[in-house]
């Protein structure tokens, strides 16, 4: 079996090709030459720059078969360029370490958690979501340990999110109008102050171009999303995008505790942004954002919180024997500990085991 490998009217040379366990490159004259067995076997064509080839050949007996295989160069890939240092370089002609989440790993988190950033962000390595509110569900941006206060939030280089990402704030941050998440690790406090001593979380927004999405999305824990994207190129210079949703979730107690595990809420988010690009460079963008919550955690309606060591009411339902009665009135006096579930409540146990 012969290969002719061409680019064009050109022979390509040093080109690798292979079946199986045979392997050969082309030479000078884009000539590679493989002994196959007898039947259907499959070939694969590859070379730095130009898209690998993948060809299914029937050798015959005795037959020395000749092919002509074309190679298309390969497109080249958009560079990545980042904006968290104030000035838009390329990723590997930045300074400082700057890790970038974009493409494919946007659009899959967006899918998988349409309401906040908490899933996107817990995909880029040393940062951490802590929550800081469980009975709510609010949560923080730790980076490489340093406590959330000293992280900082920007949209597009700006603090439009009050810059620290304490409370609720990353929790109402729909992420479908991401075009890719940088992070800086390590103090940036020359850039943008002494909030960013731990380091620097940018969210880049999605140009304008012609194009509508809208996500809708049901969980299995009772959450309901509904999100839409709008874009628009006016001319050369001027666009606009528009982002918008509601969100819903119930209150779920996922342990039957009486403690709602996930928090329930009611929230709608608006978000228009005007784009103008001129010469040199310049351009400007213009935004104005509109949101309204009702966020409620915590107990469960109708259940009692756990009673810890020292307070003064408990469920009944918690004695798992007739002798564990748990009494608090004044005139029970003998007390006896009881474990339940890992944490050890303080009982008083009467005579007559009578409450």
């Amino acid at each position: 079996m012969t290969l002719a490998v061409r680019q064009g009217d050109r022979p390509l040379t040093e080109a690798a090709v292979r079946s199986g366990r045979l392997r050969t490159r082309t030479d000078a004259g884009g000539n590679a030459t493989l002994r196959l067995p007898v039947g259907l076997q499959r070939l694969i064509v590859a070379s730095i720059g130009f898209r690998p080839e993948t060809l299914q050949v029937a050798v015959r007996p005795q037959v020395d078969t000749t092919i002509t295989v074309q190679q298309l160069e390969q497109a080249a890939l958009t560079p990545v360029v980042v904006t968290a240092t104030r000035i838009p370089r390329r990723l590997e002609d930045e300074p400082v370490r700057v890790e970038v989440l974009a493409g494919e790993d946007i659009a899959e988190k967006t899918e998988m958690r349409p309401a906040d950033l908490t899933v996107l962000l817990r995909e880029i390595s040393g940062v951490r979501v802590q929550p800081t509110s469980p009975a709510l569900g609010a949560a923080n941006i730790r980076i490489q340990g340093l406590p959330g206060r000293y992280t900082q939030l920007l949209s597009d280089g700006l603090p439009l999110y009050g810059g620290q990402v304490g409370g609720l704030g990353l929790l109402q941050i729909p992420p479908l109008d991401l075009r890719q998440a940088e992070v800086i690790k390590g103090a940036a406090t020359a850039l943008y102050g002494p909030a960013a001593l731990g380091g620097v979380v940018n969210l880049v927004s999605r140009s304008p171009s012609d194009r509508q999405e809208i996500l809708l999305n049901q969980t299995s824990r009772s959450g309901t999303d509904a999100v839409v994207w709008l874009g628009k190129r006016l001319n050369d210079r001027w666009g606009y995008t528009v982002v918008g949703g509601v969100h819903h979730q119930d209150k779920v107690d996922v342990d039957g505790d009486g403690w709602a595990d996930l928090p329930g809420f009611e929230r709608a988010e608006f978000r228009p942004r005007i784009y103008w690009n001129g010469e040199h460079g310049r351009s400007l963008f213009a935004t104005v954002g509109a949101m309204a919550e009702n966020r409620a955690g915590g107990t469960m309606v109708g259940a009692v919180a756990p009673v810890r060591m020292g307070e003064s009411s408990m469920r009944d339902d918690l004695c798992s024997k007739p002798d564990a009665c748990a009494c608090y009135r004044p005139e029970c006096r003998r007390r006896s500990s009881h474990r339940h579930h890992g944490v050890v409540w303080n009982r008083v146990r009467p005579d007559n085991h009578q409450c």
